[in-house]
């Protein structure tokens, strides 16, 4: 079955599962101090958010929570240099 734009909803939905565990994958690297890992996890999850988007609205919301989380991660990573601590 495709939506309006013609991208089958299967496919969508494997999407958003891969950038779902992606950005779960970041979450879990940022916790453990790997923040260039987990930014670059988060960018590639965007990626795919950005993918979803273009197909249908129901990216909007992963994308925004990806880009939150991965400020976070921005922001902590900054802290480590500052701190003289990167990881």
């Amino acid at each position: 079955m495709s939506n309006s734009n013609g991208i089958d909803t299967l496919r969508l939905r494997q999407l958003r599962a891969i950038a779902e565990n992606l950005c779960l994958l970041a979450n879990w690297h940022r916790e453990h101090h790997s923040y260039v890992v987990a930014d670059a996890l988060y960018i590639r999850s965007l990626s795919i958010a950005e993918q979803i988007n273009s197909a249908e609205n129901d990216g909007n919301n992963l994308g925004a929570r990806i880009r939150t989380e991965q400020q976070v991660a921005h922001d902590l990573l900054h802290a480590a240099k500052v701190d003289g601590r990167q990881d």
